[in-house]
């Protein structure tokens, strides 16, 4: 049997808030309510830091992490290609990132036959921290991530749903959110929100949609068009953009950024690899917003977009402020933010508001 070691230890909200006020209720759907307003959360939180120096907003909500005694993490400066057999020549299945955690079922001639989220596959053990070394590396590298529960959820700049407005993004059930801040309370109704990154945004989203947890960063299936085969011809330009950019996978992200070697943001990246690849980029805006309604390039449909294309996202009612490379075969390839960097996904995992294509 498998034994686990606890990292952090789950605190109940509701043994918390009954201790603070004995007013204060939560109801079955986990929101707060009382007789008088709440004025945030610092009453509670300085009650909480008062009576247990070591308390963290961290544990309000979340479950306990857990390692397994098989873990390992991949010790690359980009990432690690799990193969579906232990050998150089067999096909590429996915990739382990830097720094990404995995379990390992099985060694043999020096490769380890591991699982990592949904991928299994192999890889060199050569790239592996394992052992205590692993468990110790778990310890440092957990991170709160708010994973979406339903099937879309509005993703806002302020933690209010009295209006559309704020509306900047929807995202599909599945997708993990990093956490900046679990516990955040609306004075308006008292709706519990995480506040998180999307990409590269900060903002809202409510409690109620998203389990929030510790984790550690898993492996990403790569499609067919990763696995060396193309949908279009070797030599074409669509061909070499994608190429140049499986060649960053793991680039971080830089606000401003437009640098292969140092950092890119999301437009900046996009626009990067088409000049690597000979493309002139100069007739093109900077910003991914201007980049869409530029009267360069043409508006294709998801049917229709081919490798190369920009997919542009941003919320229900047609705002932009994120841009990705489509890869094919339903995947895209993106700088996706400050804690991933470039990395592959997939195409429909925010809403899209238009594609474009400037390679015709």
């Amino acid at each position: 049997m498998k034994s686990y070691i606890k990292v952090i230890a789950a605190v109940l909200f509701l043994g918390l808030a009954v201790m603070a006020n004995t007013d204060t209720k939560v109801n079955a759907a986990g929101v707060i309510t009382g007789e008088r307003p709440i004025e945030g959360l610092s009453y509670y939180l300085e009650k909480c830091y008062e009576e247990n120096t070591d308390f963290s907003i961290a544990e309000l909500f979340t479950d306990a992490a857990v390692i397994p005694e098989n873990v390992a993490f991949a010790n690359v400066n980009d990432y690690l290609n799990i193969r579906k057999a232990g050998n150089t020549s067999a096909a590429i299945v996915g990739y382990l990132p830097k720094d990404g955690m995995c379990e390992v079922l099985d060694t043999k001639d020096g490769w380890a036959h591991i699982k990592s989220g949904k991928i299994e596959g192999y890889v060199s053990e050569d790239y592996l921290i394992t052992g205590e070394k692993g468990i110790e590396r778990a310890m440092c590298l957990s991170t709160l991530m708010a994973t979406v529960n339903a099937g879309t959820v509005n993703f806002r700049s302020e933690p209010d749903s009295s209006s559309d407005d704020n509306i900047i993004a929807t995202v599909k059930c599945g997708i993990q959110l990093p956490v900046i801040e679990e516990c955040v309370i609306s004075k308006e109704d008292d709706t519990i929100w995480v506040k998180a990154y999307c990409d590269d945004l900060e903002g809202y989203i409510a409690k109620e949609f998203v389990d929030v947890a510790y984790d550690w960063d898993k492996a990403v299936s790569l499609a067919a068009v990763l696995n060396g085969e193309t949908t279009v011809g070797a030599n074409s330009l669509r061909n070499q953009i994608i190429i140049e950019a499986k060649k960053h996978i793991g680039l971080k992200y830089v606000w401003g950024g437009n640098s292969l070697v140092t950092g890119c943001d999301c437009s900046g990246f996009c626009l990067a690899v088409y000049r690597a690849c000979g493309y002139d980029t100069s007739q093109l805006p900077r910003a991914s917003y201007d980049i869409a309604a530029s009267s360069k390039g043409r508006t294709v449909s998801l049917a229709e977009a081919k490798p190369g294309d920009m997919v542009f996202y941003g919320s229900s009612s047609g705002k932009i402020n994120h841009v990705a490379l489509y890869m094919g075969n339903g995947m895209i390839i993106h700088e996706s933010g400050r804690k991933y960097g470039c990395m592959v996904s997939q195409v429909d995992y925010r809403h899209i508001v238009k594609i474009k294509s400037f390679l015709d």
